[in-house]
């Protein structure tokens, strides 16, 4: 039996109006700028020394700003920092970078430059305008963990025994990330972490990522925790 092909994030470069190189995401921390210490390095006044990095945290993706003196831009919207979707555009200085997130859905990368070609010659048009989440939390029905109920106002909510974990298990031989959700404009998703703990939807076996929806139940490493979004009030 082969083993499954890892598909990682990809950047194409788009310098000068060319796609100038594509470039593996292959480390948890990359960055941009000017000097040759940068793992891309454009050559452009307009480019500080050390611009921008994206980091890997877990299996999501964000880019910050590094105190740059012209900004980072992610579909004409000035960040700080931002989690990256696929096909989102970086702008530093003059130059383009399309993110391809490898575990999205398949789009060939001439497909989604045209696009974005397409958007920019639409003058005056707005960036699109990001969809509000509709807030939610984890409620915890069973198990040990350090709180009873959990707000999920991060893009990213790790569950387990991390002192960095939004979700804290406490149990003696709780993982260190169990699992981890993450926020996508209008939905909430669930992912196994690798370590190979299970991880159920009200009783079904999640593999990969699912979409969570209201009034799920997640079990996790012992633990039975309540999905709940607050977009519909309870009577």
């Amino acid at each position: 039996m082969q083993d499954a092909i890892v598909q990682r994030a990809m950047l194409l470069i788009k310098l000068h109006e060319r796609v100038s190189q594509e470039l593996e995401l292959a480390s948890e921390s990359f960055t941009i700028g000017r000097k040759s210490d940068n793992d891309l390095v454009i050559e452009d006044p307009a480019v500080s020394a050390h611009h921008a990095r994206i980091a890997k945290i877990y299996a999501v993706y964000f880019i910050e700003d590094m105190k740059s003196t012209n900004g980072t831009f992610v579909n004409n919207k000035r960040i700080d920092r931002h989690q990256l979707q696929d096909t989102d555009v970086v702008t530093i200085g003059r130059h383009r970078i399309i993110f391809r997130d490898g575990s999205a859905a398949a789009i060939p990368p001439s497909a989604a430059i045209m696009d974005f070609d397409k958007t920019m010659v639409l003058a005056g048009q707005a960036a699109r305008e990001d969809v509000a989440t509709p807030p939610a939390s984890l409620r915890v029905l069973s198990g040990k963990t350090d709180q009873q109920e959990y707000l999920l106002s991060k893009h990213v909510t790790v569950i387990g025994s991390h002192t960095q974990a939004t979700v804290k298990l406490t149990g003696w031989f709780a993982p260190g990330t169990a699992a981890m959700i993450t926020r996508r404009h209008t939905t909430y998703c669930i992912r196994p972490a690798r370590n190979g703990k299970k991880v159920s939807i009200n009783g079904q076996k999640a593999a990969g990522e699912k979409e969570l929806k209201d009034n799920d139940r997640i079990e996790v490493a012992g633990t039975t925790l309540l999905f709940r979004t607050k977009s519909d009030k309870e009577v």
